[in-house]
């Protein structure tokens, strides 16, 4: 994992884990001792926007928790192009989905924005599933989203056209990401694109048309949804 100013790396690095008052989900079901468990098996990182924070193929030695920023999660298809799978914003655990499987990741996480992330060793985190059921159930069931995620994603790519794919894209940053209907879009028209399964032109062109048919403004990144029915209507129709 690539890092920042060696002189930030340390902040908050003595705020354990209890006593931190943006922790996922799953850590809520941790008793006290388990918490201070982690809290002796982390360390904290930072990382500039378009760093890559974990490399698809690399061993997985930590569980990453995102305490604030935005990253991609994306599969490195070849030299040329990529497949974003999801977008994340504060409070995510990465890498779930590779405990007690893959001793690789096999995919890539790169930062949208500047992000701090919490590094906990990943046997600490297996062993707390074995031990603690209702950790074990918060954390499958944050896994089962990301695999549900994925399904959805196949279908857009494989079964719908241009206008239906980019539409999923809108609403999924709209409903996901960002939790409303105008934002200041952190990804590039070509993160766009592999989010998409087009080409940066193809994202370029249709959303002009989206602007042109009154569903979206558009201007320099900032984008407002005037129409979301029409893109769910997209969305069904492909």
């Amino acid at each position: 994992m690539s890092k920042i100013n060696q002189s930030e790396k340390y902040i908050n690095q003595q705020q354990l884990c209890f006593s931190c008052k943006n922790k996922a989900d799953s850590f809520e079901k941790l008793i006290y001792e388990e918490l201070q468990e982690i809290s002796q098996h982390k360390v904290h990182l930072q990382f500039k926007k378009g760093e890559t924070i974990a490399k698809q193929g690399a061993f997985i030695t930590h569980i990453l928790y995102l305490k604030k920023g935005m990253v991609k999660l994306y599969k490195e298809v070849d030299y040329r192009s990529n497949l974003i799978f999801s977008i994340h914003r504060t409070g995510k655990l990465l890498g779930m989905a590779s405990l007690f499987g893959s001793e690789h990741f096999q995919y890539s996480i790169a930062a949208l924005e500047d992000s701090f992330v919490c590094a906990i060793d990943r046997k600490v985190v297996e062993d707390l599933i074995a031990r603690n059921g209702k950790f074990a159930a918060k954390v499958l069931e944050s896994v089962n989203m990301d695999l549900q995620l994925c399904r959805d994603k196949m279908v857009s790519l494989t079964m719908k056209q241009l206008n239906g794919r980019l539409a999923d894209t809108l609403l999924y940053l709209s409903y996901d990401v960002y939790n409303k209907d105008e934002f200041e879009l952190s990804l590039s028209r070509k993160d766009l694109a592999e989010m998409s399964g087009m080409s940066t032109m193809s994202v370029v062109r249709t959303l002009q048309e989206f602007q042109k048919e009154g569903y979206i403004e558009n201007e320099n990144h900032h984008i407002k949804i005037i129409d979301k029915k029409a893109l769910h209507d997209l969305s069904q129709t492909g």
